[in-house]
C-alpha cells in the first residue's frame, strides 16, 4: 500500500469488492498479509452519499491533525467543503483553503495514522500543501472521499492518493 508508513491501513471505498494485500518489508525481511475475503461496503453509505449529493456541494466538520506532514497544534473543528468545482476549508468566515479541482490535488484515506485512520483523510489541495483531516465519523469520511471523487471526475480530474495513479 504506497505511502503507508505504519502497519495500519483503513479500507476506503476504492477498495470495495477487492482483496487487499501488503507487503510489509524491514531492515532484514518482508512479510505479505492480506484480506481472507473481498472488503465489503458500508450499510448505507451508498444512500448517505446520493442523499448528499442532491444538493449542490457537501460540508463535513473535521479537524485538522496534520498540515504539510506537521502536527497541526489546533483542535478547533473546521467546515470541509466538497463542491462540484472545487473544496474548500474553513473555519466561520474565514477559508483557510480553496482550490479547483486540478491535476495535483491528491486525496485518499490515510495510510497510517492508529486509531484515527479510518475517520481521517489526506487531501494535498496543491503542491506544497496538503492536509490529514479527521471527521466526525468513519460514515461521513468514506462519504467525502466519495463525493470528492465523483465531483472531480465531472471536471475530467481523477482524484487519487501519492503513487495511486502509476
Amino acid at each position: 500500500i504506497s505511502g503507508a508508513n505504519k502497519p495500519i491501513y483503513a479500507p476506503e471505498p476504492l477498495d470495495v469488492g477487492k482483496l487487499l494485500q501488503a507487503d510489509v518489508i524491514s531492515d532484514t525481511q518482508t512479510i505479505s498479509v492480506k484480506t481472507i475475503s473481498t472488503i465489503e461496503p458500508a450499510p448505507g453509505l451508498t444512500s448517505h452519499v446520493q442523499s448528499l449529493t442532491r444538493k449542490s456541494s457537501a460540508e463535513f466538520h473535521v479537524v485538522i491533525s496534520q498540515m504539510n506532514g506537521h502536527d497541526y497544534p489546533s483542535h478547533s473543528v473546521h467546515v470541509f467543503h466538497i463542491g462540484k468545482t472545487r473544496m474548500k476549508l474553513g473555519r466561520g468566515w474565514l477559508t483557510k483553503t480553496k482550490e479547483s479541482y486540478s491535476t495535483s490535488m491528491q486525496l485518499c484515506g490515510v495510510r497510517g495514522g492508529g486509531d484515527a485512520a479510518s475517520k481521517s483523510l489526506f487531501w494535498q489541495a496543491r503542491k506544497g500543501l496538503s492536509y490529514v483531516l479527521t471527521f466526525e465519523s468513519e460514515r461521513d469520511r468514506n462519504a467525502a472521499i466519495m463525493i470528492a471523487r465523483k465531483y472531480a471526475l465531472d471536471c475530467n480530474v481523477v482524484l487519487a492518493g501519492p503513487d495511486d495513479r502509476a
